[in-house]
């Protein structure tokens, strides 16, 4: 086996600022590691090809979960585990919490980041469609300049972004939804623990004040297509309707006839086409008895 004869480099900075000053220094050459769970797997038997790594671990301003007036803001190296456990991910942003409790392993949880699972851009990530759903926008930095991406912008192929090798997400800004905002989030795999998803639907449902009409949807989806998507069509049908009149089957043929997934080993194209009709159905359904206990 070939060995690289140039050493490696190893940086560890505490701030954000030297961070961005290395990123610009070795650009493409560099490899940026928040949890290392999908770097190290892709790079396991050839690491001795890295010149050059940079590590977030140290930088903690990265690792908080705060709110600002009306929007959360999560750092970049917010653990699968924090998002997990959080109460206010859980009260806020409950569709993201269960999304982030069906990752991988506890060790994965505990290593594996949110940012990681955004710049990794893999089609069946499990974070991607809850954070489309909820009208996510990316922080990206240089030393030149900033930028606040929506995520639907951000993902431009499977395993491919906008993002620049210079430019580093830095957080995941959230607008703080309305009181009588409903989600559902369905994952469906092979099996039971440690699954990459077949299908994954994020489903976030507003409803207006007098508890029936429906005043925002967003119906994302994930392993159905290049990027994770939003079924824009949903909104079209459902947006100011009385959420108890919304014919569900309907609705679920919409989200199987615009989706156009691949045949792989986890599931063959016209097995996710028919299990995304049926995730749209329990979705919707699981929403109308929430609307219907809230008090």
């Amino acid at each position: 086996m070939h060995q690289r004869t140039v050493p490696c480099q190893y940086f560890a900075p505490q701030k954000i600022e030297e961070a961005l000053e290395i990123l610009s220094r070795y650009g493409e050459e560099i490899k940026v590691l928040a949890g290392g769970t999908d770097l190290l797997i892709q790079y396991y038997d050839r690491l001795y090809e890295v010149g050059y790594w940079l590590d977030l671990k140290n930088i903690k301003e990265l690792k908080k979960i705060e709110i600002h007036q009306n929007q959360m803001e999560i750092g970049a190296m917010v653990t699968h585990a924090q998002l997990e456990k959080s109460a206010e991910i859980k009260k806020y942003f409950p569709v993201l919490g269960k999304a982030a409790a069906d990752i991988g392993s506890p060790q994965i949880r505990n290593r594996g980041t949110i940012g990681g699972n955004i710049v990794n851009a893999s089609p069946a990530g499990d974070l991607l469609s809850p954070l489309m759903a909820y009208d996510a926008q990316f922080k990206l930095l240089s030393l030149q300049k900033e930028a606040l991406i929506p995520a639907e912008e951000f993902f431009i192929g499977p395993k491919k972004t906008i993002l620049e090798p210079a430019q580093l997400l830095t957080r995941i800004i959230l607008p703080l939804p309305s009181e009588r905002t409903y989600g559902s989030w369905i994952k469906i795999g092979k099996r039971k623990a440690l699954i990459i998803a077949t299908i994954t639907l994020a489903l976030v449902v507003e409803i207006a004040e007098d508890n029936k009409t429906v005043k925002e949807v967003k119906t994302c989806l994930g392993s159905v297509a290049p990027t994770p998507i939003e079924i824009k069509e949903i909104r079209k049908k459902m947006i100011g309707k009385d959420f108890g009149q919304l014919d569900f089957n309907q609705l679920g043929q919409i989200v199987e006839d615009k989706i156009s997934p691949i045949d792989d080993i986890r599931g063959t194209r016209e097995y996710r086409k028919d299990v995304a009709k049926n995730i749209m159905i329990n979705a919707l359904e699981e929403i109308g008895s929430a609307r219907r206990s809230y008090k």
